[in-house]
C-alpha cells in the first residue's frame, strides 16, 4: 500500500518474479495519465539536454507515440 500526494508524478515497478496486482484509486472522477518517454520526446531536445545530461543518441531513442500498458 502506498499514497501519493495529489499532483506527484509516480509510477509503479514490478521487481519480482511474479505477476504484479496492481489497484489505483483516486478521489477525482478524471483521470489523467502521462508518460514521461512521451513527454520528454515531445520537449525540445535543446531542453532535455540540458537538464537531463542526456545525449543526443538517447533523446533520439524517446517514443513521441504513449505506450499502451495492458493486463
Amino acid at each position: 500500500m502506498g499514497y501519493v500526494p495529489f499532483a506527484m508524478g509516480h509510477y509503479v515497478e514490478n521487481t519480482g518474479d511474479e505477476t504484479l496486482s496492481f489497484l489505483e484509486m483516486f478521489r477525482s472522477d478524471h483521470f489523467a495519465d502521462t508518460s514521461l518517454s512521451q513527454w520528454m520526446a515531445l520537449t525540445p531536445p535543446e531542453l532535455v539536454q540540458a537538464h537531463l545530461n542526456l545525449d543526443q543518441q538517447t533523446i533520439a531513442t524517446l517514443s513521441k507515440d504513449k505506450p499502451i500498458i495492458s493486463g
